[in-house]
């Protein structure tokens, strides 16, 4: 009996920490809206006319890092609300977090050098989707640029494996993502892209495309953690 209250004890307490991020995020929504104050978020932004709402929150782990999440309860990227017109606008705002990540450093950044990263549900650490925002890994940075397409491109295996692990990669020629449903151009181009969306990683790194276009590339495997294409101390910049 004491091992079955102890199997149980514990099994309650990864759930709960499982959903910390979500409890975070209504914390700040309800002092947004009675306080006019995002605590304990950096930002926050409400719903309305159909859009999840945002909160930016500050990572207590990693000096450059912010995560971007939606105000409503989306579980991760095998979430059909992941992929809709609301789950897109999320990305947009990822991207515009980048300006924080710089605040942080003190200096203005490439586009290259940053990259947005969600894991999959085997390898995130809450329940609730989120995005990562921060410095891409150097070698990543520099792997891509020389390796890259250069022109709007549709999904092909990369040729160099980045961090141990294969990628297929797509070039987008646009100078942001306002226009961009990042996981709907996954689940309608990626060859097998609806294969197992629960075992996906998604990283999204800005790009300079042919005659210096700003552009991104959008990355995808079923392996291992996207993230791990970030790098959170942000060093070599």
């Amino acid at each position: 009996m004491t091992l079955l209250v102890a199997v149980s004890a514990t099994a309650a307490f990864a759930s709960f920490k499982r959903k910390v991020l979500w409890e975070t995020v209504q914390t700040c929504a309800l002092t947004t809206v009675r306080l006019g104050t995002a605590f304990p978020c950096e930002e926050v932004t409400l719903p309305k006319d159909g859009t999840f709402g945002s909160a930016l929150i500050k990572s207590p782990l990693h000096r450059t890092e912010f995560v971007l999440t939606p105000i409503s309860a989306v579980a991760g990227l095998e979430s059909p609300l992941a992929q809709s017109i609301a789950g897109a606008q999320l990305w947009s705002a990822a991207w515009e977090a980048r300006r924080k990540v710089e605040a942080q450093l003190g200096r203005r950044l490439p586009r290259s050098a940053i990259g947005l990263a969600v894991n999959s549900r085997n390898e995130r650490s809450q329940d609730q989707l989120h995005i990562h925002v921060d410095c891409l890994s150097k070698s990543v940075e520099t792997t891509l640029a020389l390796n890259g397409p250069k022109t709007g491109a549709p999904w092909q295996p990369f040729p160099v494996i980045l961090k141990r692990r294969p990628y297929w990669i797509m070039a987008l020629d646009e100078p942001d993502l306002r226009t961009a449903n990042v996981i709907g151009l996954v689940v309608a181009g990626l060859p097998h892209g609806q294969r197992a969306m629960s075992h996906l990683n998604v990283i999204v790194a800005g790009a300079t495309l042919a005659d210096a276009r700003p552009g991104f590339y959008i990355l995808a495997n079923w392996e291992k953690a996207g993230e791990r294409l970030l790098d959170h101390r942000c060093t070599s910049r």
